[in-house]
């Protein structure tokens, strides 16, 4: 057996001892990648070494590994930049439709998964799994390279509504409430991710919104507050509510605590857009409040809202600003704040119309 196809039947080893799938498909086709015609001589190698070792093989290959590194890392000529990147951003490997999707945004052709596979960098564990050696590992995170990144606030000032939505789900991780996610914009929210893809920002075509891993979420989680902070602020200039303001990083608005003498206390929230969550119906859901969104609501709000009267907080209403239009949906529980605010929402300069 020549030195090179010791190391090869190595590297399979080092695989097969990885690979956690029932199913063999997935590991030949590595194989065959890595190793050309000779994929089945390879892997028959492979299981007598396997065989031949017992229980011991995984300590046996690990006096190998530096071998293995220099086999690998002597093919990875030519895409440098992936490897740096993949080591670098995005977690040594994961889900293979998730890599697809992240170096694509970051400008890589749709091949370099295959190449990657192809030269030892990447290994299935089991099918839509992928995973980088541990003998690899030392060698890559020396590795340098050019990854252009995004500038995120010019990006995100393009961007409408929906993108916006989209971009902060995926900042923070947020999944919104489906139900009312429709009611307020018309449509599903795994649907607007499938049809959603931003430049070099965020792809959600495999159904999940998926950023550009050289993005700093630091960073873009700022800008978003720093966007909806300043996009509130003219809001309430809009419909000039008393009381004072200040912004909420928890819900993600501008909030305004206004008073009206006898009539109460109202929690104003200020969204020039919304994620619908589950954080937000219970940020001060036993106080009056009224979310007040820049947006007009679907076609069905009135009709989904009173089929899930039962999830609402009874104290909270909505008001959508479009234009020169303000269209309200009271509370279940009317008080007398509320009513105070739509007087004072009447001395506005805004046509009121009622949902409810």
């Amino acid at each position: 057996m020549g030195e090179q196809l010791n190391t090869e039947v190595l590297e399979g080893v080092y695989q097969l001892i990885n690979y956690d799938d029932e199913r063999e498909e997935t590991l030949i086709q590595d194989f065959s990648l890595r190793y050309g015609d000779r994929y089945m001589d390879v892997l028959n190698r492979v299981r007598e070494f396997i065989s031949s070792i017992g229980e011991d093989v995984g300590n046996r290959i690990k006096r190998f590994y530096e071998t293995l590194a220099d086999h690998s890392m002597s093919k990875v000529r030519g895409f440098g930049n992936a490897a740096y990147a993949l080591v670098k951003y995005m977690g040594l490997g994961g889900d293979e439709n998730v890599l697809k999707v992240q170096f694509t945004l970051m400008g890589f052709n749709e091949d370099i998964i295959t190449e990657l596979i192809r030269a030892g960098v990447l290994m299935h564990r089991r099918r839509g799994v992928l995973f980088v050696p541990e003998y690899l590992i030392p060698r890559l995170l020396e590795m340098s390279g050019d990854i252009p990144i995004p500038n995120i606030r010019e990006s995100l000032g393009d961007l409408d509504t929906l993108e916006l939505v989209a971009v902060e789900s995926a900042a923070f991780g947020s999944k919104p409430i489906s139900w009312l996610f429709r009611a307020i914009y018309g449509i599903d929210f795994k649907e607007l991710v499938l049809k959603t893809r931003i430049g070099n920002i965020l792809d959600g075509s495999i159904g999940e919104p998926i950023l550009n891993p050289v993005i700093d979420l630091r960073e873009l989680r700022t800008v978003i507050h720093e966007m909806k902070d300043s996009s509130a602020r003219s809001m309430r200039r809009i419909i000039s509510p008393h009381g004072q303001y200040t912004y909420s990083r928890i819900a993600r608005c501008g909030i305004v605590y206004t008073v009206f003498g006898e009539g109460g206390r109202e929690l104003i929230m200020l969204y020039p857009w919304i994620l619908p969550s589950r954080r937000i119906l219970d940020y001060h859901s036993r106080e009056d409040r009224v979310i007040i969104i820049m947006h007009r609501p679907g076609e069905e709000f009135t009709d989904i809202m009173n089929k899930h009267v039962s999830d609402l907080p009874p104290h909270t209403g909505f008001v959508f600003i479009s234009g020169n239009e303000t269209m309200v949906y009271k509370p279940q529980s009317l008080d007398r704040a509320f009513d105070s605010f739509l007087d004072f929402l009447y001395r506005s300069n805004l046509r009121v119309i009622y949902l409810n």
